[in-house]
């Protein structure tokens, strides 16, 4: 319904603002739901990017688990910033060659502040295409259902809540996406009057999270240099997509001399 917005995190992030009229915003997708306009769209990376992460740091078993585990160590004072782009994006700019980064590594940065700067990115990537999305559709939302697979983690939770500024709620539903299909079903046989009514007795919301005043002037700076980074970063990222044409040489790539 109008005044919503719905984040689904799995391996990748889905992210929507709902709106009573047409609304077109560059890199965003625009779908009519009879008369409830959807604007917002697929990336291209989300948990997956904490799952890259674990592994790259050894972790082993449940993903989630070992997330939590990285997160309980001790956070530096000097944020990070993560471009999450380890796979190129699609909303909004359905950019390929995109890479991702971190920035700001220092020697006293540990583990857990890299599992911080990952779920901190991902949540910059979905401020961007809300805002996006609310300034094409003239409304600002009044909370974000987040769903999926990461939605299970509080501190994502929070995260996302405190950065884009937004309450985040979580529902009782483990899969939010079934649960929708049902809603429709049962409303196409009759069993509800409307989707509206359908979801009103069919939803429960298990949990919310409100943004931290405290939080927000430094979340607005970290996101203010995330955006400044993926500016800067673009078209090195599209050079070194480029590069890898000429690396064969290169030591771990080239194939040794025979003996002589």
């Amino acid at each position: 319904r109008p005044g919503y917005a719905y984040n689904i995190s799995g391996t990748t992030e889905v992210l929507g603002v709902l709106g009573p009229e047409e609304a077109d915003a560059e890199g965003l997708i625009s779908v009519d739901w009879r008369g409830l306009w959807h604007l917002g769209g697929p990336s291209q990376n989300g948990a997956d990017t904490a799952a890259w992460l674990a592994g790259l740091l050894g972790g082993k078993g449940h993903i989630g688990e070992s997330i939590e585990r990285l997160l309980a160590g001790p956070r530096h004072p000097q944020p990070l910033i993560f471009l999450p782009y380890l796979q190129g994006e699609r909303v909004p700019y359905w950019d390929p060659n995109l890479r991702g980064a971190f920035i700001g590594l220092g020697r006293k940065h540990s583990p857990t502040d890299l599992a911080y700067a990952v779920l901190e990115g991902v949540a910059c990537q979905n401020r961007l295409v809300l805002e996006r999305a609310e300034g094409a559709l003239g409304t600002r939302v009044d909370e974000i259902r987040f769903g999926g697979g990461a939605a299970a983690n509080p501190v994502w939770a929070q995260v996302k809540a405190d950065i884009c500024g937004r309450p985040i709620a979580v529902g009782v539903a483990k899969e939010p996406g079934l649960l929708g299909a049902a809603i429709i079903a049962w409303t196409g046989l009759g069993r509800f009057a409307s989707l509206e009514a359908a979801q009103d007795a069919l939803v429960t919301i298990a949990r919310r999270y409100e943004p931290d005043p405290a939080r927000r002037p430094a979340y607005n700076a970290l996101y203010a240099l995330y955006r400044q980074s993926e500016a800067a970063l673009a078209p090195i990222s599209a050079a070194l997509v480029a590069l890898q044409q000429n690396t064969a040489a290169l030591p771990g790539l080239a194939k040794p001399a025979s003996a002589t």
